[in-house]
């Protein structure tokens, strides 16, 4: 258990990284998304493509938060992903006809003018997939692997993504990074999208800063006043706190939730490439694999990352979801230049900007199903739902002070081996997700 010294520092290595005013007065605040916690996932062997396959009919983080119980596929339902934008090879991800493509667009920081300007052309160009990953999750994704294109479910399949690319630089940290100017034009821009068309859109918010910014509100709050739904990561902080705008009371936020039986696929000891598509199952009181070894202190199906960000005074902190080694497209400059094979860009990647897609893509569900709902009925039905057992399950206390602690196996990237986690009541909210009872109550 000698690994388990090193489990707070190695679970934070993802953080939105919290960034000051520039030093000038007048200058926007900064924010940003991590790009640290990703393994990539090798393509080698793989041979020319043939045709497609059956995918995998769950993923561990859908079969956590019950998709699969759900008749609603998000029809109907925009989501509009402002984010990093799209990697150049995101058609070969997505079924034809899932993005936008007319809708989409970026908007950047120019300095010499000191002001927000849109470049339409821009939105597929992404330095890093964080954007691609984000919105594979809420609709699913191409896997190109085995020679056969096979069709991997998201949490609303049939929804629309609109990618609006806001973060537009990426520093030395991994960190891509936009003005708060850039946040709030996006969310404008997304919410003008639902007014002039009258689509019922998801607006999610896979960013945060340190700080509040009166402009991201201004703007949040317009968008609930014509209907738009906005959810939000909680930020990777841990103990420092939630970032902003996910902290802000209007909106629905996110924290990040893992497996205790990811990398081995609920068989501790071992190490299985295929894990992300097993089953969970589906009582998540039932103990984590390594209650073998160590009985009930080893915790339930379901762990509270270290790096999620915890409610402090004056925040709100609604649900919990899946967010820890998410499988999907992605790509960063810190693994080398972009393949030109699409086959070689995905990964697992971990942090509350995974966290959130699958709260926006259960919003997305819940709309399709009852069209009415405005962003209150919407937190009020997910806080009502969420599941609060599995991660406030006393069992802490041997480890360290917190009242709540998982086991659970990590093997690539880190030294292999059993970790522990562990939390208070101050990082989970109203509970860990449960998408079905919540599109039947909508």
């Amino acid at each position: 258990m000698r690994n388990t010294l090193f489990a707070k520092i190695a679970v934070l290595l993802l953080l939105i990284s919290m960034f000051s005013a520039l030093p000038v007065v007048s200058a926007p605040s900064m924010f940003s998304v991590g790009e640290i916690n990703a393994i990539p996932v090798s393509a080698v062997g793989q041979s020319a493509l043939e045709g497609t396959a059956p995918g995998p009919k769950s993923t561990f983080n859908l079969d956590m938060i019950d998709v699969e119980n759900i008749a609603e596929e998000g029809e109907g339902i925009y989501v509009a992903v402002i984010d990093t934008g799209m990697l150049p090879h995101w058609m070969h991800y997505f079924p034809e006809g899932t993005v936008v493509t007319e809708w989409a667009t970026a908007f950047h920081w120019d300095l010499p003018s000191w002001r927000t300007v849109e470049v339409p052309d821009a939105w597929d160009d992404a330095l890093s997939g964080h954007g691609t990953h984000v919105a594979s999750t809420v609709v699913g994704y191409n896997w190109l692997t085995g020679g056969a294109v096979h069709q991997v479910p998201g949490v609303a399949p049939k929804a629309k993504i609109i990618p609006i690319k806001v973060l537009w630089w990426m520093d030395e940290y991994g960190t891509s990074v936009a003005t708060s100017d850039c946040v709030a034009t996006g969310i404008e821009y997304a919410t003008s999208l639902a007014k002039r068309h009258g689509i019922k859109l998801v607006i999610n918010l896979s960013l945060g800063g340190g700080a509040p910014s009166r402009v991201i509100e201004r703007a949040i709050d317009k968008a609930l006043r014509e209907g738009v739904i906005v959810v939000a990561a909680a930020g990777n902080a841990g103990t420092d706190g939630m970032d902003w705008p996910g902290a802000f009371p209007q909106v629905i936020s996110a924290a990040w939730a893992g497996w205790t039986g990811q990398w081995a696929g609920g068989d501790i000891g071992m190490w299985d490439p295929d894990w992300w598509q097993y089953d969970v199952p589906e009582d998540l009181m039932t103990p984590a694999p390594a209650s073998v070894y160590l009985g009930y202190r080893a915790g339930t199906q379901v762990y509270m990352s270290w790096g999620s960000g915890r409610e402090l005074p004056g925040q709100d902190l609604d649900v919990a979801a899946p967010g820890s080694w998410v499988h999907g497209p992605y790509w960063t400059p810190f693994w080398g230049p972009l393949p030109a094979d699409p086959r070689e860009c995905y990964g697992w990647v971990g942090g509350t900007s995974m966290a959130s897609p699958h709260v926006a893509g259960t919003a997305a569900l819940m709309l399709e199903k009852n069209p009415s709902l405005d962003q209150y009925d919407i937190e009020a039905i997910l806080e009502a739902t969420a599941d609060l057992d599995p991660i406030t399950y006393l069992n802490g206390y041997w480890l360290d002070p917190n009242p709540y602690m998982a086991i659970y196996y990590l093997h690539w990237g880190y030294p292999p081996g059993l970790w522990y986690a562990s939390w208070a009541d101050d990082a989970v909210g109203e509970g860990f997700l449960d998408a079905d009872e919540a599109v039947a109550i909508a």
